[in-house]
Protein backbone atom coordinates (compact mmCIF):
# COMPACT_ATOMS: atom_id res chain seq x y z
CA UNK A 1 0.00 0.00 0.00
CA UNK A 2 2.75 2.47 0.95
CA UNK A 3 4.77 1.69 -2.18
CA UNK A 4 1.70 2.35 -4.31
CA UNK A 5 1.07 5.65 -2.51
CA UNK A 6 4.59 6.89 -3.27
CA UNK A 7 4.46 5.62 -6.85
CA UNK A 8 1.23 7.50 -7.51
CA UNK A 9 2.76 10.73 -6.14
CA UNK A 10 6.08 10.37 -7.98
CA UNK A 11 5.31 12.50 -11.09
CA UNK A 12 4.18 15.44 -8.93
CA UNK A 13 6.52 14.93 -5.97
CA UNK A 14 9.01 17.68 -6.80
CA UNK A 15 6.23 20.25 -7.17
CA UNK A 16 4.68 19.56 -3.75
CA UNK A 17 4.77 22.45 -1.24
CA UNK A 18 8.22 22.98 0.25
CA UNK A 19 10.09 20.75 -2.19
CA UNK A 20 11.64 23.64 -4.13
CA UNK A 21 13.69 24.76 -1.10
CA UNK A 22 14.54 21.27 0.08
CA UNK A 23 17.66 20.81 -2.07
CA UNK A 24 19.28 24.02 -0.81
CA UNK A 25 18.58 23.17 2.82
CA UNK A 26 19.65 19.56 2.27
CA UNK A 27 23.09 20.75 1.20
CA UNK A 28 23.60 22.26 4.67
CA UNK A 29 22.78 18.88 6.20
CA UNK A 30 25.12 17.05 3.82
CA UNK A 31 28.04 19.37 4.58
CA UNK A 32 27.73 18.35 8.23
CA UNK A 33 27.63 14.61 7.68
CA UNK A 34 29.56 13.79 4.45
CA UNK A 35 33.31 14.39 4.43
CA UNK A 36 36.27 13.68 2.14
CA UNK A 37 36.48 10.04 3.32
CA UNK A 38 33.15 9.24 1.69
CA UNK A 39 34.06 7.79 -1.68
CA UNK A 40 31.13 5.35 -1.89
CA UNK A 41 27.78 6.72 -0.71
CA UNK A 42 24.37 5.08 -0.38
CA UNK A 43 21.37 7.43 -0.50
CA UNK A 44 18.84 5.16 1.23
CA UNK A 45 15.21 6.04 0.63
CA UNK A 46 16.34 8.34 -2.17
CA UNK A 47 12.93 9.06 -3.68
CA UNK A 48 13.12 11.38 -6.69
CA UNK A 49 16.76 12.23 -5.96
CA UNK A 50 16.68 15.52 -4.06
CA UNK A 51 20.18 14.81 -2.69
CA UNK A 52 21.95 14.06 -5.98
CA UNK A 53 22.83 17.59 -7.04
CA UNK A 54 23.66 18.80 -3.49
CA UNK A 55 25.96 15.77 -3.09
CA UNK A 56 27.76 16.56 -6.32
CA UNK A 57 28.24 20.18 -5.20
CA UNK A 58 30.08 19.18 -2.02
CA UNK A 59 33.77 20.22 -1.74
CA UNK A 60 34.66 16.51 -1.89
CA UNK A 61 31.74 14.80 -3.67
CA UNK A 62 31.48 11.02 -3.45
CA UNK A 63 33.02 9.18 -6.39
CA UNK A 64 30.06 6.78 -6.41
CA UNK A 65 26.45 7.41 -5.38
CA UNK A 66 23.81 4.67 -5.20
CA UNK A 67 20.20 5.88 -5.15
CA UNK A 68 18.12 3.23 -3.35
CA UNK A 69 14.33 3.32 -3.08
CA UNK A 70 11.51 0.81 -2.76
CA UNK A 71 9.08 2.69 -5.05
CA UNK A 72 9.83 2.07 -8.75
CA UNK A 73 8.10 5.24 -9.98
CA UNK A 74 10.02 7.44 -7.54
CA UNK A 75 13.28 5.86 -8.68
CA UNK A 76 12.29 6.26 -12.35
CA UNK A 77 11.73 9.98 -11.79
CA UNK A 78 15.12 10.15 -10.07
CA UNK A 79 16.80 8.44 -13.04
CA UNK A 80 15.01 10.70 -15.53
CA UNK A 81 16.36 13.82 -13.79
CA UNK A 82 19.93 12.60 -13.34
CA UNK A 83 20.52 10.25 -16.27
CA UNK A 84 23.61 12.19 -17.38
CA UNK A 85 25.29 11.85 -13.97
CA UNK A 86 27.73 8.97 -14.48
CA UNK A 87 28.66 8.69 -10.81
CA UNK A 88 25.06 7.75 -9.94
CA UNK A 89 23.35 4.36 -10.20
CA UNK A 90 19.86 3.27 -9.19
CA UNK A 91 18.65 0.27 -7.21
CA UNK A 92 15.02 -0.59 -6.39
CA UNK A 93 14.86 -2.52 -3.11
CA UNK A 94 13.60 -2.34 0.47
CA UNK A 95 15.83 -0.69 3.07
CA UNK A 96 15.45 -3.70 5.35
CA UNK A 97 16.83 -6.03 2.66
CA UNK A 98 19.47 -3.99 0.83
CA UNK A 99 21.04 -6.06 -1.98
CA UNK A 100 24.70 -5.23 -1.32
CA UNK A 101 27.62 -7.08 0.28
CA UNK A 102 28.86 -6.11 3.75
CA UNK A 103 31.22 -3.12 3.89
CA UNK A 104 30.09 -1.83 0.47
CA UNK A 105 29.88 1.85 1.48
CA UNK A 106 31.86 4.56 3.23
CA UNK A 107 28.73 6.47 4.20
CA UNK A 108 24.96 6.16 4.11
CA UNK A 109 22.38 8.92 4.33
CA UNK A 110 18.69 8.55 5.13
CA UNK A 111 17.12 11.89 4.33
CA UNK A 112 13.38 12.29 4.96
CA UNK A 113 13.04 8.51 4.77
CA UNK A 114 13.25 6.77 8.15
CA UNK A 115 9.61 7.25 9.28
CA UNK A 116 8.41 5.34 6.21
CA UNK A 117 10.42 2.22 7.09
CA UNK A 118 8.29 -0.63 8.44
CA UNK A 119 10.85 -1.98 10.93
CA UNK A 120 13.42 0.73 11.77
CA UNK A 121 15.65 -1.37 14.07
CA UNK A 122 15.98 -4.12 11.45
CA UNK A 123 16.55 -1.64 8.63
CA UNK A 124 19.17 0.33 10.54
CA UNK A 125 20.99 -2.86 11.52
CA UNK A 126 21.00 -3.95 7.87
CA UNK A 127 22.33 -0.57 6.75
CA UNK A 128 25.06 -0.51 9.40
CA UNK A 129 26.24 -3.87 8.08
CA UNK A 130 26.80 -2.24 4.68
CA UNK A 131 29.30 0.26 6.11
CA UNK A 132 33.02 -0.32 6.20
CA UNK A 133 34.51 -0.10 9.73
CA UNK A 134 34.64 3.59 10.60
CA UNK A 135 31.98 4.40 8.02
CA UNK A 136 29.21 6.84 8.87
CA UNK A 137 25.42 6.76 8.71
CA UNK A 138 23.34 9.94 8.96
CA UNK A 139 19.60 10.46 9.41
CA UNK A 140 18.29 13.90 8.48
CA UNK A 141 15.05 15.87 8.29
CA UNK A 142 14.23 19.54 7.79
CA UNK A 143 11.93 19.76 10.79
CA UNK A 144 11.64 18.38 14.29
CA UNK A 145 10.24 14.92 15.00
CA UNK A 146 7.19 16.51 16.62
CA UNK A 147 6.43 18.63 13.56
CA UNK A 148 7.06 15.78 11.16
CA UNK A 149 4.85 13.36 13.06
CA UNK A 150 2.06 15.94 13.13
CA UNK A 151 2.48 16.48 9.38
CA UNK A 152 2.17 12.77 8.63
CA UNK A 153 -0.93 12.52 10.83
CA UNK A 154 -2.52 15.45 8.96
CA UNK A 155 -1.73 13.91 5.55
CA UNK A 156 -3.33 10.65 6.60
CA UNK A 157 -3.59 7.62 4.37
CA UNK A 158 -0.51 5.45 3.94
CA UNK A 159 1.74 7.76 6.02
CA UNK A 160 -0.72 8.62 8.81
CA UNK A 161 1.14 6.52 11.38
CA UNK A 162 4.70 7.04 10.12
CA UNK A 163 6.68 8.35 13.07
CA UNK A 164 10.17 9.70 13.66
CA UNK A 165 11.57 9.19 17.18
CA UNK A 166 13.15 12.11 18.99
CA UNK A 167 16.84 12.46 18.20
CA UNK A 168 18.02 11.14 21.61
CA UNK A 169 15.78 8.08 21.22
CA UNK A 170 17.18 7.32 17.77
CA UNK A 171 20.72 7.84 19.10
CA UNK A 172 19.99 5.30 21.85
CA UNK A 173 18.73 2.81 19.26
CA UNK A 174 21.92 3.21 17.25
CA UNK A 175 23.94 2.71 20.42
CA UNK A 176 22.10 -0.55 21.09
CA UNK A 177 23.08 -1.66 17.57
CA UNK A 178 26.75 -1.07 18.36
CA UNK A 179 27.26 2.23 16.55
CA UNK A 180 29.10 5.20 18.04
CA UNK A 181 26.92 8.33 18.16
CA UNK A 182 28.74 11.43 16.88
CA UNK A 183 25.83 13.86 16.74
CA UNK A 184 22.19 13.87 17.83
CA UNK A 185 20.45 17.22 17.59
CA UNK A 186 16.98 18.47 16.89
CA UNK A 187 15.53 21.96 16.41
CA UNK A 188 12.25 23.15 14.91
CA UNK A 189 14.02 23.46 11.51
CA UNK A 190 16.46 20.55 11.58
CA UNK A 191 16.95 16.96 12.75
CA UNK A 192 20.34 15.25 12.48
CA UNK A 193 21.64 11.99 13.92
CA UNK A 194 25.11 10.93 12.80
CA UNK A 195 26.78 7.67 13.86
CA UNK A 196 29.96 5.80 13.07
CA UNK A 197 30.36 2.04 12.66
CA UNK A 198 32.75 0.55 15.18
CA UNK A 199 36.05 -0.66 13.81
Amino acid sequence: MKRTWFDQLAPAWDSLPGQSETAARAETFLRKVVDSRCGRLLDAGAGTGVLVEPLLRLPHPPASIVELDFAPAMLAENRRKHAERRAVRYVCADLSLPPFPASSFDCIVLFSALPHVENPPAALAALLALLRPGGRLAVGHLMSSEALNALHASIGGAVAHDRLPRAPELAALFGSLGARVLLAEETPEEYTVLVEKSA
